[in-house]
């Protein structure tokens, strides 16, 4: 299985965490970065030293983990480099915008985005501003998922990324329903989670 950079656009309540969910459901290997504490299917650490126990003891295992940063913003670099370290895995984040704006990203996540499926990690990022990521992100995407948004900045940008035709799709979108864009095929699709 190739590991690749998925992203999941769209406003809150669209079906993005429902769709991350299925995506991952058979994924022997996990980290979610949970900031909105919606994850449940796995071992939950919410402090830096549970988390550093739970990864000695498990690392080399198959393990499903999500972890609740206290403070995000400072703690996601941390994570991401265990995650780079380890290797070998899915790396799931929760409102990647807050983590890789257009203007900050840090090393180690920029090291997962651009060489991570050299050691084996794949990058799933959610979001409900796609407007507010970096670019490196989008650059490097294999496929992105599209639930409705209406915000003008965002469907600015959507037409801009995935071409004028994204529109009248997103106009006709209901709820749980996405635009599937692959890296390579012009043709968008639309599905439901």
């Amino acid at each position: 299985m190739e590991r690749k950079v998925i992203l999941i656009f769209g406003k809150r309540g669209s079906g993005k965490s429902f769709l991350l969910q299925k995506l991952i459901e058979k994924t022997p290997r996990l980290l979610t970065f949970d900031t909105l504490g919606e994850y449940t299917q796995g071992v939950v650490c919410d402090n830096v030293q549970t988390l550093a126990g739970f990864w000695q003891k498990h690392y080399h295992q198959n393990f499903r983990l999500i972890y609740r940063p206290l403070k995000p913003a400072e703690e996601v670099e941390t994570i991401a480099g265990l995650v780079w370290t380890c290797g070998n895995m899915t790396f799931a984040v929760e409102e990647i915008d807050t983590f890789c704006g257009p203007l900050q990203i840090g090393d180690n996540f920029a090291q997962i985005i651009q060489r991570g499926r050299h050691k084996n990690i794949e990058l799933i990022g959610i979001t409900q501003r796609p407007f507010g990521i970096n670019r490196l992100l989008t650059s490097q995407a294999k496929e992105i998922y599209v639930f409705n948004t209406n915000e003008p900045r965002d469907r600015e940008y959507l037409r801009n990324l995935l071409g004028s035709e994204i529109d009248a799709k997103l106009d006709a979108l209901k709820q749980y329903e996405f635009i599937k864009w692959t890296d390579g095929q012009q043709e968008l699709i639309t599905g439901k989670a």
